[in-house]
């Protein structure tokens, strides 16, 4: 079921407006608070593995798989900078049936990492003021107002999403910055760093300590699903390509110290919060740095983790609604989806039919459960890479004459070697995700949509040919 590959020369006319108004600055911002939004939810690499194999995780995954991968998007992104990012580099290489499954694939976990939002900052709140919601009606509407309320940037444009997204980076960082600092000034030593998860839990009399004990027994499934969850999307960093000056250059730049910072965001709070010996780290999972910030600095440093933690749920919520936003725009612009989508408000140039559309799916979805959902969402996630890894070689091989001004170097034998450990990872993840049963269902669900749109869109072009 595929049409033909257009070319990079015979797309579209760009319009007469200009919307790059994102600078590396802006690019960073939302890309950091869309992937990462601080080091919450990161605990549970060190619990399934201990603190040597989780930490070494982090900085071993962010090197072999992380990086090579944003090296490649940094390539095509600087290639192709339109609104619609990889789905314009897939419709290039497979046409638009493909193209459009990745993006309906990519905007389906979007979506349903931005509607997990609402939900974990109401439990923040109620957590943090003692207060319980009973009425199911009454959580969905609160849910659905943040929701609705965190959509509003988007509707006001990229300049005022790309501000508000620098100010949740400073708030998280700057927080953070002063709970790690204040660990380390806490920290007794940093003996259990270099602890590998085992079979049994045993009391130590002498170190007044639990110890691990028995055969090495790492929760490979968690660790590898999480780290991946830590780390993925930085495709999402393409879908504004129309909004960003001088992308040649700033692409390049804002992929790479995205990587950088949310690998220091990662692992430095992480070695601080361990070494103060707060909690063991076998019982770390998510939300546990509150836990660590009230017995390092007593309420004052948890209600500022507190806050960084709510800003950046907050962010999350609101970078995944203005990224898919312009996922389904550029798809429009390039015929992927209905015209109407691409229609942007006179003034602050959003596309408001996108971002309505999102945002009614968002708050269909508001009340699925994390867990449920997180290997769905990975699975989803990892086939668009994989098919951006496959476009990638392919573009390589049959348009090596566009113009590339950031290029993996060393021609395709080194392209084909940076991408073997991405693939075989993303590769894993979505095969984990059919082993069980829920998460196969589901994305068999979810799936079948976007086949028999795409099938319908085909055959209806077809027929007026």
């Amino acid at each position: 079921m595929d049409e033909p590959s257009p070319t990079y020369y015979n797309q579209r006319q760009t319009t007469v407006v200009n919307h790059r108004r994102l600078g590396v600055v802006g690019i960073v911002s939302i890309l950091y608070v869309y992937l990462c939004a601080g080091p919450i939810g990161s605990e549970t690499v060190i619990s399934s593995g201990g603190p040597l194999v989780g930490l070494l995780g982090f900085v071993l995954y962010a090197l072999f798989v992380a990086f090579p991968f944003a090296y490649i998007v940094a390539e095509l992104c600087s290639a192709f900078p339109e609104d619609g990012g990889f789905t314009v580099w897939v419709l290039n290489a497979f046409g638009s049936f493909w193209a459009f499954q990745v993006g309906y694939w990519s905007w389906v976990a979007g979506v349903l990492r931005g509607a997990l939002m609402p939900g974990t900052l109401l439990n923040l709140f109620t957590r943090y003021y003692g207060v319980e919601v009973k009425s199911s009606v009454a959580v969905y509407f609160i849910k659905a107002a943040i929701g609705i309320a965190l959509a509003i940037p988007t509707f006001l444009g990229t300049p005022v999403v790309g501000r508000l997204s620098f100010v949740v980076v400073v708030v998280v960082i700057l927080f953070f910055s002063v709970f790690t600092v204040w660990s380390f000034a806490n920290t007794s030593d940093f003996d259990e760093m270099f602890q590998i998860r085992r079979e049994r839990l045993l009391y130590d009399p002498a170190a007044h300590d639990v110890v691990s004990k028995g055969d090495i027994a790492i929760e490979w499934a968690t660790l590898l699903n999480t780290l991946y969850f830590k780390f993925k999307g930085l495709n999402n960093a393409s879908v504004f390509g129309g909004e960003v000056q001088n992308p040649a250059h700033s692409y390049a730049r804002a992929i790479g110290y995205t990587c950088v910072l949310i690998l220091v965001t990662y692992v430095v709070p992480m070695i601080a919060g361990i070494g103060t010996d707060a909690l063991p780290w076998f019982l770390l999972e998510r939300d546990s740095y509150p836990f660590f910030a009230y017995f390092v600095g007593g309420s004052p440093l948890r209600t500022l983790i507190q806050i960084a933690a709510c800003c950046g749920s907050a962010g999350m919520c609101m970078a995944a609604l203005h990224v898919k936003t312009f996922l389904v725009s550029g798809m429009s612009e390039n015929g992927l989806v209905p015209r109407f989508l691409s229609k942007r408000h006179p003034r602050y140039q959003s596309p408001y039919n996108a971002a309505l559309l999102t945002l009614v799916l968002m708050l269909a979805l508001i009340n699925l459960d994390f867990d449920s959902m997180l290997v769905m969402t990975n699975a989803y996630s990892a086939g668009v890479q994989l098919v951006i890894i496959a476009t990638t070689i392919k573009l390589r091989r049959e348009l090596p004459y566009i113009a590339r001004p950031t290029k993996v170097p060393g021609g395709l034998p080194v392209l084909y070697a940076m991408a073997i450990l991405p693939t075989m990872m993303f590769g894993y993840i979505t095969f984990y995700a059919c082993t069980s049963l829920v998460s196969a269902i589901l994305m068999v669900a979810f799936f079948i949509p976007g086949v028999l749109y795409a099938g319908y869109r085909f055959y209806y072009r077809r027929s007026l040919a």
